[in-house]
């Protein structure tokens, strides 16, 4: 809130005028506000139907982080804050391959600038998600964007857009999918972010070393698992003396 009401003072509209803007903020704050919740609940049933026939995307065992902001911007300012987004996202990556991660942040600002470039009176939304290996993990960033362009007469010199976007982090589920399958997310990715074929399978090694690691980890975690039920039943079972 404190954006927009920033946003007022710097318009410095006459007395009369001052009200009207305020009003026509506040509601369109709001309305970003609302879109926002939606994106938030809209996103963990979409992660959470992640793998299913009905959305085929990579599937995913928790979420890790989540970060989200509305925002009040000039066209001017539009390539100042698809860089302020991307970089916002790109924190959420604690390790990988720079060459990736820029890529990431290449089309998600490819991405981001799509919608603010709609016309006037328009609304606009996008989502996409991106996989990243991240040390010796493998994640998934969802982003979602929503904009609306402002036509409220003496404020579109000032303020001409509202958006407000959702990223969350997650881990990949490796034991739901093959490593085929997962390769076919990850290439398409790498193709799209116009990394040299020669590196290319570079990075698909990588990756498959890493979700080899994991699926082996979870195989002894599962049968440490499995040994202890047994062990108890076994205790359970024993008659007393």
């Amino acid at each position: 809130m404190a954006v927009l009401k920033k946003a007022i003072e710097a318009l410095d509209p006459a007395p009369d005028k001052k009200k009207e803007i305020t009003l026509a903020l506040n509601l369109l704050f709001e309305l970003a506000e609302q879109k926002k919740l939606l994106q938030e609940e809209w996103l963990k049933n979409y992660l959470r139907t992640a793998g299913t026939p009905e959305n085929p995307t990579i599937p995913i065992t928790n979420t890790i982080a989540w970060h989200n902001e509305t925002r009040a911007y000039v066209k001017n300012d539009a390539s100042k804050l698809v860089s302020e987004i991307a970089n916002a996202v790109k924190k959420f990556v604690a390790g990988g391959s720079d060459n990736i991660i820029n890529g990431i942040s290449e089309l998600m600002s490819g991405a981001i600038t799509a919608i603010l470039g709609a016309g006037t009176g328009s609304v606009s939304e996008m989502h996409s998600y991106y996989i990243i290996v991240e040390g010796f993990s493998i994640i998934r960033i969802d982003l979602t964007a929503w904009q609306r362009h402002i036509e409220a007469e003496g404020i579109t010199k000032q303020i001409e857009n509202a958006m407000t976007f959702s990223a969350v982090k997650s881990s990949v589920d490796v034991n739901k999918i093959t490593f085929n399958t997962f390769l076919q997310a990850y290439n398409a990715q790498l193709m799209k972010m116009k990394i040299p074929e020669s590196e290319i399978k570079k990075y698909i090694i990588e990756a498959k070393e890493v979700f080899e690691l994991l699926r082996e980890k979870n195989k002894h975690l599962s049968f440490d698992s499995n040994n202890a039920a047994s062990l108890n039943d076994i205790n359970i079972a024993m008659p007393e003396v």
